[in-house]
C-alpha cells in the first residue's frame, strides 16, 4: 500500500470513526436536528468520496470505502426509522 493510500484510507477511518460516534449518540426518543444534520454531512463527505475517486482506488480501497459507506447507511436509517416510529407511538 503506497503512502497516499494509507493516508486515503486513514481520512475514510477518521469519517467513518466520528459519524458512527455521532450516531451512537443520537437518542432515538429526540432528535437534535444539529446533530443528525452534522451525521449526514459527514455520510455525505464518504458518498462524494466515492464517487469521485470512483476507477481511482484499488480494489482493496474501494471495497473498504463501500462497506464503511454501507455501514454508516445502514446505521443512519436504522435511527431515523427507530425516531419514526417513536413518534408514531406517541401520537
Amino acid at each position: 500500500m503506497t503512502k497516499n493510500d494509507q493516508l486515503y484510507s486513514q481520512l475514510l477511518y477518521l469519517l467513518h470513526h466520528n459519524a458512527y460516534t455521532a450516531l451512537e449518540q443520537i437518542d432515538e426518543q429526540q432528535f437534535d436536528d444539529a446533530e443528525v444534520k452534522n451525521v449526514r454531512q459527514l455520510i455525505d463527505m464518504v458518498a462524494m468520496l466515492k464517487e469521485k475517486t470512483n476507477g481511482n482506488l484499488s480494489s482493496d480501497l474501494d471495497q473498504i470505502q463501500s462497506l464503511m459507506l454501507s455501514e454508516l447507511e445502514a446505521k443512519y436509517n436504522q435511527k431515523i426509522t427507530k425516531f419514526e416510529l417513536n413518534e408514531s407511538a406517541r401520537k
